[in-house]
C-alpha cells in the first residue's frame, strides 16, 4: 500500500488520526493526508457524475481537468496527494478523453465524496505505447494489474459501496496512464419483501462443508434460531480478521447487497489479535476503528449494524475451574464502540464464558473439537483445537447469539426463535440403515423433540457400541468399517441441558466387495485381495479394467507416513479427464472412491454411471466419496477430472 506524504502548507493540513482512519477506510494509519472539504464544498452527494479529465490537453466537456500537477486541496475537493514523480503526455487527436493522460503509478488520488454507492468507470492507456495500471478504492483491490498493447485503450469499471467523507483511489501497475474517471451515484436502495441477517466473522462462524465434519461455525446454525419472516446469509470465513475481511473486498460485498432493514452482525477478534500473522494482524485500537467502518457503513444503507464481542476460546483457570476472558483487549474495544456508537451489542464474550463455567472443562470437550482418532475420516489422528467448535457447541453459541439479540428491542428481535427446552432428549429410536457398503453404513432416523445434535455408536454385534461421530442433521455415514461385518448401531441425542439415553438398538451389515482397486506407481505396497491399477493400466477385454483417455498421466507414492496402503498413493491428470473402466453385469452398485494427496491439495471431480458429477476437495491427506452408480451396457465407467484429477482407490459392492 502507498504511503501519503506531506503536502505543502498552501494545498493541505494534517488531520487528526479520526480523519485517517475514516478517509482512508483505516489506511496508512499515521500518514498526513489532506482534510475533505465542507459538508457544502463543491463535490458532495447533489446526484451528479463527478468527472475528471486526467492530462494537460483539452478538457472533454462537463469534466474537470486533473494535470499531473493538480495536488489535493479542500477548496478543489480533489487532486492527488503527493504530485513528486507524475508525469504527463498529450498525444492529440480528436478525443480530448483519450488523447492526453497523467502517469500515476504509485499516486494516490483523494476526492472528497459524500458516502454512498457508486459506480467508477476510468480509461487509461497511451496511444503511441502501452500500459499497465492496478488501481485499489480504500483498500480494496478493485481492478488487478490489467495490460493494455500499444495504442489500446482501457475501459474499466467498477462498483463501492463508499463509507467515509473522502476517497482514496491508490493507483498501481508499471504503466498506469490514467485518462478519466467518471463517478456516478447508484440508484437508493428499497426495502426487501423480508429482513437479511448479514453474519460477519472468522472461523468461529463460518458454515463448513460436510468434509469438515465435526467442524461447525455458530452462523452456520444461527438460522435454527430464527423465524422464516427473516433470510440469514453467513458471509463468515476462517483467518479473517476486521481489516482483512475489509481488505478483501468482503465488507463492501456486502454493503453493496443490504437493503434498509437489513441487519449485519459483526464478530471479529480472534484474527486481529495473531500479532504473528502481519496479514491478518490489527492492534487493539485499529479494531475499534474498523468496527466504526461496519457500523457506519451498514447504517448509510438503511441497515443495523450489532456488535458481537470475540466467543470465548477452552482457556481455563485450572485452580478455579472458571474460564478466562479470551482477548480481553478486544473485547473492551468492541464494547466501547458500541458504547460510543450507540450500536446494539451481543457480549457473546461473556454469555459464552458463563455457559461453559456451568458445564465446566471436561464437559466443554464436546464444544470445542476434540475428537479421538478414527472417529472422523478427515482427521484420522484425531484433533484437539479449543478455539473451533463442533457442531454441538456451534448450535450452543448460536442459541446464546439469538437469546442475546431476543433481548435487545430490535425489529429484528421479534424474528428469533430460541427453541427453550427443559431437559435432555428423549432416547432416539427408528434407525433405519438406507445403505450400504464394503466399508460404510447410511444411517437415518426421525428428528427428535429438544434436540440439537445426535450422537452415533456402534460396533459389531457382540461388543459394546462406542461413539462414532455426532451430527446435527438427522442422518450419517459410518465409515472405516470391517466388510461384510454386522453391526450394532444405537443414536442418543444431546442439547443445552447434555446428552439423553441411547436409543434401542438396530442391527445392520456391510456389503461383500466384489473388486477393489488401488491406484499408484506399478511398485507401491499393495495389500491383499486388491489389484494394482497405475497410470499405464490401460483398459483391454483381457483384464476387464483399466484406464481409458489418460495419456500423460501421473502417479506417486507419498510413503508409509501418508496413510494406508490406498491413501498413500494415487494416480493424477491434471486439467484433463480421463476414465476408468470395469466390465461389470448390468445392476446398481456402489462405489467408494478414495481421493487425496498427503502432500498437497486434490480438486477431483467424480462422474459415476447413471449418476451426477461429484466434486471433491481435499487440502492435504485422503477423502472416501460413497456414490450410487448404474450399469448399463456391460461397463462401469467412471469419469475422472477437475482440477488435479487424483483416484487413489476404487471398491465396488453391489447395491
Amino acid at each position: 500500500m502507498t504511503s501519503l506524504t506531506p503536502f505543502s502548507s498552501s494545498s493541505s493540513s494534517r488531520p487528526d488520526r479520526r480523519s485517517v482512519l475514516i478517509g482512508m477506510g483505516v489506511a496508512s494509519l499515521g500518514a498526513m493526508v489532506a482534510s475533505p472539504a465542507a459538508a457544502d464544498g463543491p463535490i458532495r452527494g447533489d446526484g451528479t457524475a463527478l468527472r475528471l479529465d486526467f492530462g494537460p490537453g483539452p478538457v472533454a466537456p462537463g469534466f474537470q481537468q486533473v494535470t499531473a500537477r493538480t495536488a489535493y486541496s479542500a477548496e478543489r475537493g480533489f487532486g492527488f496527494a503527493d504530485v513528486a514523480g507524475l508525469a504527463e503526455a498529450d498525444r492529440g487527436g480528436a478525443d480530448p478523453l483519450r488523447g492526453d493522460f497523467v502517469t500515476a503509478h504509485g499516486a494516490t488520488l483523494l476526492m472528497d465524496l459524500a458516502p454512498g454507492d457508486y459506480r467508477l468507470d476510468l480509461t487509461a492507456g497511451d496511444p503511441t505505447g502501452t500500459a499497465d495500471i492496478a488501481v485499489t478504492a480504500a483498500q480494496i483491490a478493485k481492478i488487478a494489474p490489467t495490460a493494455a498493447a500499444e495504442g489500446e485503450i482501457l475501459e474499466l469499471s467498477f462498483e463501492l459501496a463508499h463509507v467515509s467523507e473522502q476517497l482514496a483511489l491508490e493507483i498501481g501497475g508499471t504503466g498506469a496512464h490514467l485518462s478519466s474517471l467518471v463517478i456516478t451515484p447508484l440508484a437508493p436502495r428499497e426495502r426487501g419483501d423480508r429482513p437479511t441477517a448479514f453474519l460477519l466473522g472468522d472461523s468461529t462462524m463460518q458454515t463448513y462443508d460436510p468434509y469438515w465434519m465435526p467442524q461447525a461455525g455458530w452462523g452456520q446454525f444461527f438460522d435454527r434460531f430464527t423465524t422464516a419472516g427473516l433470510a440469514v446469509d453467513n458471509r463468515s470465513i476462517g483467518g479473517r480478521s476486521s481489516r482483512s475481511f475489509l481488505e478483501q473486498g468482503r465488507l463492501d460485498e456486502v454493503l453493496r447487497l443490504m437493503r434498509p432493514g437489513d441487519v449485519v452482525l459483526v464478530q471479529f477478534g480472534h484474527n486481529d489479535a495473531s500479532w504473528n500473522r502481519p496479514e491478518r494482524y490489527t492492534p487493539p485500537a485499529d479494531y475499534r476503528e474498523y468496527l466504526r467502518l461496519y457500523i457506519e457503513g451498514t447504517r448509510q444503507r438503511g441497515g443495523e449494524a450489532i456488535v458481537v464481542t470475540p466467543v470465548s476460546r477452552r482457556d481455563h483457570d485450572p485452580e478455579t475451574g472458571l474460564f478466562r476472558v479470551s482477548f480481553p483487549e478486544y473485547v473492551e474495544a468492541a464494547i466501547s464502540i458500541a458504547q460510543e456508537m450507540r450500536a446494539p451489542l451481543v457480549d457473546l464474550s461473556a454469555s459464552s464464558r458463563a455457559f461453559l463455567d456451568g458445564i465446566g472443562p471436561d464437559a466443554a470437550t464436546e464444544v470445542f473439537l476434540h475428537a479421538a482418532p478414527g472417529i472422523y475420516p478427515n482427521r484420522p489422528k484425531g484433533v484437539t483445537d479449543n478455539t473451533h467448535f463442533q457442531e454441538y457447541g456451534a448450535i450452543q453459541m448460536a442459541r446464546l447469539v439469538a437469546r442475546d439479540v431476543a433481548a435487545l428491542d430490535l425489529p429484528i428481535s421479534g424474528r428469533m426463535a430460541l427453541h427453550a427446552s427443559a431437559d435432555v432428549p428423549a432416547p432416539v429410536g427408528g434407525v433405519e440403515a438406507s445403505g450400504a457398503s464394503a466399508s460404510s453404513l447410511e444411517l437415518s432416523w426421525p428428528a427428535a423433540a429438544d434436540a440439537d445434535v445426535y450422537r452415533v455408536h456402534l460396533a459389531p454385534v457382540g461388543e459394546e457400541p462406542v461413539f462414532v461421530g455426532a451430527t446435527a442433521g438427522t442422518s450419517f455415514q459410518a465409515r472405516g468399517l470391517a466388510e461384510a461385518t454386522e453391526y450394532e448401531i444405537r443414536v442418543s441425542a444431546a442439547n443445552e441441558h447434555g446428552e439423553g439415553e441411547l436409543g434401542p438398538a438396530l442391527r445392520a451389515a456391510t456389503a461383500q466387495a466384489i473388486a477393489r482397486f488401488d491406484l499408484g506407481p506399478a511398485d507401491s505396497p499393495l495389500a491383499e485381495g486388491w489389484t494394482r491399477v497405475s497410470e499405464t493400466t490401460r483398459y483391454g477385454a483381457a483384464p476387464g479394467h483399466g484406464l481409458r483417455g489418460a495419456e500423460g498421466a501421473i502417479s506417486r507414492d507419498r510413503g508409509e507416513d501418508a496413510g494406508d496402503f490406498v491413501a498413500r498413493d494415487f494416480v493424477a491428470r491434471f486439467d484433463a479427464p480421463y476414465e476408468f473402466v470395469v466390465d461389470l453385469a448390468d445392476g446398481a452398485y456402489t462405489l467408494v472412491a478414495t481421493v487425496g494427496d498427503a502432500l498437497g491439495s486434490a480438486r477431483t471431480e467424480l462422474t459415476p454411471p447413471g449418476g451426477e458429477a461429484v466434486t471433491v476437495a481435499v487440502d492435504s491427506g485422503s477423502r472416501e466419496v460413497v456414490l450410487p452408480a448404474q450399469v448399463v451396457g456391460g461397463q462401469l465407467v467412471l469419469g475422472i477430472g477437475g482440477r488435479t484429477g487424483h483416484l487413489n482407490g476404487l471398491t465396488i459392492t453391489p447395491a
